[in-house]
C-alpha cells in the first residue's frame, strides 16, 4: 500500500498561519481518518501535540517526506467533519470572512474528547395545549403535495413559506419531513431561540417520536455527543434547534427548515458572522436537500428572492381553522397624557385587562425592553449614571441593583447625585420588571409571571415559565420578545404592546422592519383559540407606516415602502453592504488605523475598477462608541459589486497592527 499524506488545518485561530500543513498518514490510521477527521499532531516547537483538522488525503506529497512529520492519532470520541462540511467550511470563510479553522471550529458538532452520556428524564418537558393536528386545508394540502412532486423529480429548490401567525406553517414542515423521512431521508429544522425549542420539540415528538434529536447551546458536550452519535447511527431522522443545529452530521440530510427565517438570532455575533439562513441555503446546495424558509413577517432579502423569482413562494394568507387574525386597536398615548393619564397602561388596555380576566381568559403583555426603568437620572443637574467601562447609561433593576446590559457590570443603585449632590435622582423609562410590579399593583388578584433573561438564569426555566402559563397558573405573562416568537396559547385574547416603537428610532436601518416583525409577531400571539383575541398597541407614532401596517397585518404594503427607502438609500437587500469594526483599548491608535483602513480601502476600490457605484462611508465612532473599556470606530462599504466586497474584506483581514483588531461583517442585521 503506498503512502498517503495528509492536509491538516492547525487549531491556532491566527491568519498568519491560517492555511493547510502537510503530514505523513500513518498506515495504521487510514482506516480512522479521512476528510474532517480531528486528529492530534506535532507543530512546531511545542512540547503537547496541537489538534487540527484533515482537508484533504492524497498519494503525492507536496513538499519532501523526509522533511515532514507524522501524524499522531485522532483524539478519542471524536466525530468526522464530513467532506461536505469541510466545504461548507471554506465557503463560510471566502463570504463572511474568518480563518478556516474559525470556520471549521464552527461546522464541527463535537471539538473536544468527551463521554457520551445516557439521556435524563426530562423534569420540564414542554406540553402542548391541544391535540396535534391531523388534517391539512386544502391551501396547506396544496403546498405539501407541489413539495412532494418537487422531491419526485428531484428538484430541490429553495421555498419560501409566507404564512400569517397561525395559519399551520408547523404542519406544513411536519408533512414534508414525512414524506422525505419515508425514504430515509433526514431533515433540520432551524428555530430561532432555545426558548422555542420545548414547544417545538413536543410539537414533532408527536409524530416522530423518539426519532428527534435536540441540538442547542444548552445541552452539555456529552448529550451533544450523544444526539449526533444517534444521527450517525440512523438512530434519528429529524433535528431540531437553533443556529448550531444546522451543523449537525445528517449522512442523508434532504430537507433543512428554517422557521422564523426573518429572526436576527439567525446572525452569529463571533466570526464568522454567517447567516444561518444563507449557510442553511449553502449546505442544501452541497447536500442536495431542498430549503424552507418560513415566517409571517418574511426578511426583506428572502421576499425579495422570492418575488425576483430564485425562490419558490408559497403562502399562507388564512389562519388554519376558522378563527381569524386578532382585531388590533392602536392607541395614541400623546392623547392619553392630555386626557391625565400618567400612568405606563392605556385607558383601553385597563379595560380590556379587566374584562379578561372577570372571563378568566389570559393576557400576554409584551416590551422589549428587561429592568424595572430605562435608566437613572438626576433632576437637578441632568446627569445620567452611565456604566463605568461603557458608553451607555446603566438599567435600574427591582431591589435597587444597577446593570449595563453590555459588558455585566452591577452597583447599588446611587441614592445621591456624583455630580451636584442631589437626593432628586431616579428611574426614568420602563422595563419588563416595571411593567410586572405596575400590573401587581393594578390588578392584586391577578396572578403575574414573567419571562425576560432575568427570569430564565438556569437549565429548563424557559420550560418552567411556559408551562405554568400554558396550565393557566398565571394569569398575565408579562415578557420581552422571548414571547412573541412562535408560541401558541389557546386561551391567550388579549395582547398588550406596551412601547410599540421603542425600537423605531434606534440608529439602524433596520429599525422599521423590525419594529413591523415585532408588532406582527406579538399580535399573533392573542386569539389562537375558540375565543377572537384582541391587540392594544401603544405608542407614540401611531401614523408611522411600520406601526399602521403593523396594526393591519398589511405585510405587501409595509414590504413595497420599505424597499423604496432602502433603493433610495443604498442599503440592502438593493445593495450589499459590508462593515469593518475597529478595536483598541487606545483610541487614538483605533482612530489612526481606522483612517489608514480606508485609504486601502479607497485604493483596493480604485484598482479593481467597478460598473456601478460604490460608497464609502467612515470611519466614525459606533454608535455605542466603547464597551467594557474597548473604543470602536467602523468603516461602511455599499455596493452591488461582490467582487468589491471580496478584496475589501481581504484587505482588511491582511492589516495587522499590535493593539488593534479588526473585524468584518457581510450585510449585518444590527447597528454598530
Amino acid at each position: 500500500m503506498s503512502q498517503r499524506y495528509a492536509d491538516i488545518i492547525i487549531n491556532i485561530s491566527h491568519e498568519a498561519i491560517d492555511r493547510t500543513f502537510e503530514y505523513i498518514l500513518p498506515e495504521a490510521l487510514y482506516d480512522y481518518v479521512t476528510v474532517g477527521s480531528l486528529v492530534e499532531v506535532p507543530f512546531g516547537n511545542a512540547k503537547a501535540p496541537r489538534k487540527g483538522y484533515v482537508v484533504g488525503i492524497h498519494d503525492e506529497p507536496e513538499f519532501d517526506p523526509d522533511k515532514l512529520k507524522c501524524i499522531i492519532g485522532t483524539p478519542s470520541n471524536a466525530l468526522v467533519c464530513e467532506g461536505k462540511l469541510v466545504r461548507l467550511a471554506a465557503w463560510m470563510k471566502e463570504t463572511y470572512g474568518s480563518t478556516m479553522i474559525n470556520a471549521l471550529n464552527t461546522v464541527m458538532p463535537v471539538k473536544a474528547s468527551v463521554r457520551a452520556v445516557k439521556p435524563k428524564k426530562e423534569a420540564e418537558e414542554y406540553e402542548l395545549s391541544r391535540p396535534p393536528v391531523t388534517e391539512l386545508n386544502d391551501r396547506q394540502q396544496a403546498i405539501v403535495t407541489e413539495f412532494g412532486y418537487d422531491y419526485e423529480a428531484g428538484e430541490k429548490p429553495v421555498y419560501l413559506l409566507h404564512g400569517v401567525t397561525g395559519s399551520g406553517k408547523t404542519e406544513v414542515y411536519i408533512e414534508c419531513i414525512k414524506r422525505v423521512v419515508k425514504d430515509g431521508g433526514q431533515a433540520i429544522v432551524l428555530i430561532p431561540e432555545i426558548g422555542l425549542t420545548y414547544q417545538n420539540v413536543a410539537r414533532f415528538k408527536q409524530h416522530f417520536g423518539k426519532r428527534v434529536a435536540v441540538i442547542s447551546s444548552a445541552l452539555s458536550k456529552g448529550e451533544k455527543y450523544r444526539e449526533f452519535m444517534r444521527l450517525k447511527n440512523h438512530e434519528a431522522d429529524v433535528v431540531i434547534g437553533p443556529r448550531s443545529a444546522l451543523f449537525a452530521p445528517c449522512e442523508n440530510l434532504k430537507l433543512i427548515i428554517v422557521d422564523e427565517e426573518h429572526d436576527s438570532a439567525y446572525k452569529s455575533e463571533l466570526s464568522p458572522k454567517y447567516h444561518a439562513r444563507e449557510t442553511a441555503i449553502k449546505r442544501g446546495e452541497l447536500e442536495g436537500a431542498a430549503v424552507i424558509l418560513g415566517s409571517a413577517t418574511p426578511s426583506m432579502e428572502s421576499y425579495t428572492k422570492a418575488l425576483d423569482g430564485e425562490y419558490v413562494l408559497w403562502t399562507l394568507p388564512d389562519r388554519a381553522g376558522e378563527g381569524d387574525l386578532s382585531e388590533v386597536e392602536l392607541v395614541d398615548m400623546r392623547e392619553e397624557l392630555k386626557s391625565g393619564n400618567r400612568t405606563m397602561v392605556s385607558n383601553r388596555l385597563y379595560e380590556l385587562i379587566e374584562d379578561r380576566l372577570s372571563k378568566n381568559e389570559q393576557v400576554m403583555l409584551f416590551i422589549n425592553r428587561r429592568g424595572y426603568s430605562s435608566f437613572v437620572s438626576c433632576r437637578e443637574c441632568g446627569e445620567v449614571v452611565k456604566c463605568p467601562r461603557c458608553d451607555v447609561s446603566l438599567t435600574l433593576h427591582n431591589g435597587g441593583r444597577l446593570m449595563c446590559h453590555y459588558c455585566g457590570h452591577t452597583e447599588p443603585e446611587i441614592k445621591v447625585c456624583k455630580k451636584c449632590g442631589s437626593k432628586l435622582i431616579g428611574g426614568f423609562g420602563t422595563g419588563t420588571e416595571k411593567v410586572e410590579a405596575e400590573m401587581k399593583r393594578m390588578f392584586p388578584g391577578a396572578k403575574t409571571t414573567r419571562l425576560d433573561r432575568d427570569t430564565v438564569k438556569k437549565k429548563g426555566d424557559h420550560a418552567r415559565i411556559l408551562n405554568s402559563f400554558l396550565k393557566h397558573e398565571y394569569d398575565i405573562l408579562i415578557g420581552t420578545q422571548m414571547i412573541v416568537k412562535g408560541h401558541d396559547f389557546h386561551n391567550v385574547t388579549l395582547v398588550g404592546i406596551m412601547l410599540a416603537d421603542l425600537s423605531l428610532f434606534d440608529n439602524d436601518f433596520r429599525a422599521g422592519e423590525r419594529t413591523f416583525d415585532l408588532i406582527t409577531q406579538a399580535a399573533g400571539r392573542a386569539g389562537r383559540g375558540e375565543n377572537p383575541g384582541t391587540v392594544v398597541v401603544q405608542t407614540y407614532k401611531p401614523e408611522h407606516y411600520a406601526i399602521a401596517a403593523a396594526a393591519e397585518q398589511d405585510y405587501e404594503g409595509f414590504y413595497e415602502l420599505e424597499m423604496a427607502y432602502r433603493r433610495l438609500l443604498h442599503y440592502p437587500p438593493g445593495v450589499h453592504m459590508l462593515v469593518a469594526l475597529i478595536q483598541s483599548e487606545d483610541y487614538g491608535k483605533a482612530s489612526a488605523f481606522s483612517e489608514k483602513l480606508k485609504g486601502q480601502f479607497a485604493e483596493g476600490i480604485r484598482q479593481a475598477g467597478n460598473e456601478k457605484p460604490v460608497s464609502l462611508v467612515g470611519p466614525c465612532d459606533c454608535t455605542i462608541a466603547r464597551i467594557n473599556n474597548v473604543y470602536r470606530r467602523v468603516i461602511y462599504i455599499k455596493t452591488e459589486e461582490m467582487k468589491i466586497i471580496r478584496i475589501s474584506r481581504q484587505l482588511a483581514e491582511s492589516m495587522d497592527e499590535e493593539g488593534v483588531s479588526v473585524s468584518v461583517d457581510l450585510d449585518p442585521i444590527m447597528a454598530y
